[in-house]
């Protein structure tokens, strides 16, 4: 079992990455971590690796306190291209740390060879790893983790460097090592899916400097798929949540614990919270907004009337002007027949007289 309590680093140049965080880590358990960027994960893992020394506070692996890196733990790091000697065989790379076990060189080969088919690389153990894929890398790494047999398995970011189906390829391989192994797993990572799916708890941190913002037991079935788990109404449930506590940053001051009243960004409106406190500022924001007076409201309303009084007598004028210039075009167009028959008519004619009095008699009706 881990156990941290009142962890606190900070570095030289006075930045406090961890301050008082506790923890708790049961054996054979597979615990994500996730918490917003920079807020102290990796500086978690390397103190838990007993690479750097904590300020404050205690760090116990099955009893004893770390204080260098344990015998039973191993590490697996983000970047693989760095963590792997290019130098030496795939099977060499992963047969390094059993030197430190006091086995043989067979011995370290056969355990070598071994950890490799657990991850699905039979036929590696020749290879350098520059002719290897970046997830056949990436395997490698967890493979020479597995060959140590550690009761603490350490994975910071394993898996942000290679593409998303490789990636899910690699969380099956975890799930399927946590299972016959029944090793710890400590898995840092800042994909919230990811954490969910792996996890049998799901751990978030607040900003630096890292607290534990929020213990989530994950309940979901132990055999997991990646369409299957990722559709269940509960896997829907815990994403949203542990995404928006990851978001929500630190707790607001007096604050109830996450899970158990308000949340970060939900208030309790009901709560007297002390004067001046951020609580009661959220307090006040939440109250409702005072009612306009009627004489205010009606205001609007009467405006409304008027425009349309406006609108309807502008539509009237226009209808009145569209008939006056209806009724001109039209006594235009009369005129201008009675000229035409005029001047079409001879002179003394009287047969042309009686037409044209004819057509001036049409063209001026009683």
């Amino acid at each position: 079992m881990l156990q941290i309590t009142g962890l606190t680093h900070s570095y030289a140049d006075g930045h406090t990455a961890i301050d008082g965080l506790d923890l708790t880590v049961p054996d054979g358990e597979l615990l994500s971590i996730v918490g917003p960027s920079g807020c102290g994960k990796s500086t978690l893992l390397r103190c838990i690796a007993g690479l750097i020394a904590p300020t404050a506070g205690t760090l116990t692996l099955n009893g004893a306190p770390i204080s260098g890196v344990p015998d039973d733990l191993a590490v697996v790091f983000q970047d693989y291209s760095r963590s792997l000697f290019p130098w030496l065989t795939v099977r060499d790379n992963v047969a390094l740390p059993l030197r430190r076990r006091g086995m043989g060189r067979g011995e370290r080969r056969a355990a070598a060879q071994e950890a490799l088919e657990s991850v699905g690389l039979p036929d590696a153990g020749r290879k350098y790893p520059w002719q290897l894929s970046g997830g056949m890398q990436q395997r490698v790494s967890i493979a020479r983790a597995l060959a140590y047999k550690p009761s603490l398995l350490l994975m910071d970011e394993p898996f942000g460097s290679v593409d998303a189906q490789t990636r899910e390829d690699l969380e099956d391989l975890v799930l399927g090592v946590h299972r016959t192994g029944k090793m710890t797993i400590l898995l840092v990572t800042h994909d919230i899916d990811e954490s969910v799916y792996v996890g049998d708890r799901v751990v978030v941190l607040n900003r630096s400097p890292a607290r534990v913002h929020a213990d989530i037991a994950v309940g979901l079935p132990a055999s997991r798929d990646q369409i299957e788990t990722r559709g269940l109404p509960e896997f829907v449930r815990l994403r949203a949540e542990v995404g928006r506590l990851v978001r929500g940053g630190a707790k607001v001051p007096g604050a109830a614990p996450a899970g158990e009243a308000a949340g970060p960004d939900e208030p309790d409106a009901d709560a007297a919270p002390a004067e001046g406190s951020g609580s009661e500022l959220l307090a006040k924001a939440a109250k409702p907004a005072k009612k306009k007076s009627p004489a205010k409201a009606d205001a609007p309303a009467k405006s409304e009337d008027a425009s349309a009084k406006d609108d309807e007598g502008t539509a009237k004028d226009e209808a009145a002007a569209l008939d006056e210039a209806a009724a001109k075009d039209e006594a235009a167009t009369k005129d201008e027949g009675a000229t035409k028959n005029e001047a079409v008519a001879k002179p003394g004619s009287g047969t042309a007289s009686k037409a044209a009095g004819k057509t001036a008699g049409k063209a001026d009706p009683a």
